[in-house]
């Protein structure tokens, strides 16, 4: 099944999904979690958000789906700023593993598992093959004003050598141009920062296209390779989690890995 440009497979009960451009790449590991899963034969939605038992069983249930063990995996606290942190696997302990503080990770070590979790922000997932570099981060409006995307693959440059032109970038599933609609408080922070080219108006509302904001900004730090998934979550709200619309704490992620 294709969303967007995403191809999206049931298997083993877990509705996933991958980047088109992505999957070429023998040696990444990425996908994107739905909310739909069946477990023993139950229709569940998988959440994760860990704020409950039930979100962390499910959490545990998937790596063991994936193979994967807790130990190492790790997630960005996710604050709605630009930081970006490098990983290795002397970060990982035995617990559950958290970097505060940022929004963004990267690592060049394999079998170390990164992730971020969205319900409308920006997934952004860059990849180059050449180095074997991978890198998420968590692009919500406020990190599309702070210029994460650029920040990532800064840090990708400047961390491990990576080179623009040779990384891949995927937006992943989020809220599309059609969705996000602003009031005066959040236009005007926009206006001043980009002016109106990305700004649409209709029966006196307000649309800001942040798709075309995050794929300019990486254009501008010299990334050639960008893909959009063209999965709206709102429009696509049986999928995935949008807190514009459900004003739920649910959330769905995005892990990547070297292989």
């Amino acid at each position: 099944m294709q969303l967007g440009n995403y191809i999206c497979k049931e298997i083993n009960g877990f509705f996933l999904c991958k980047s088109s451009m992505l999957y070429q790449f023998k040696k990444l590991f990425h996908v994107v979690t739905t909310r739909k899963v069946r477990i023993n034969g139950c229709s569940e939605e998988l959440d994760f958000s860990l704020r409950n038992e039930n979100s962390l069983k499910q959490f545990e249930y998937f790596l063991r789906f994936i193979g994967v063990e807790k130990k190492d995996v790790i997630f960005a606290e996710q604050v709605h700023g630009n930081r970006i942190e490098c990983v290795k696997r002397r970060n990982l302990k035995d617990e559950l593993n958290v970097i505060k503080g940022v929004d963004g990770l990267v690592t060049n070590e394999k079998g170390v598992f990164l992730i971020t979790r969205f319900a409308d922000c920006i997934p952004i997932i860059a990849y180059d093959s050449k180095r074997n570099v991978v890198g998420v981060a968590h692009s919500g409006w406020k990190g599309t004003l702070f210029e994460i995307s650029k920040q990532l693959i800064l840090k990708m440059n400047g961390e491990y050598g990576c080179f623009p032109e040779d990384i891949f970038v995927s937006l992943g599933p989020s809220i599309g141009p059609q969705s996000f609609e602003v009031k005066e408080d959040v236009l005007k922070m926009f206006y001043e920062k980009f002016g109106d080219g990305y700004i649409r108006r209709t029966n006196e509302l307000t649309y800001i296209n942040l798709w075309k904001i995050v794929e300019d900004q990486l254009s501008e730090v010299g990334v050639r390779n960008i893909e959009i998934s063209m999965v709206d979550t709102v429009s696509f709200n049986d999928y995935f989690y949008s807190y514009r619309k459900e004003k739920k704490f649910k959330r769905f992620a995005v892990i990547v890995g070297l292989l």
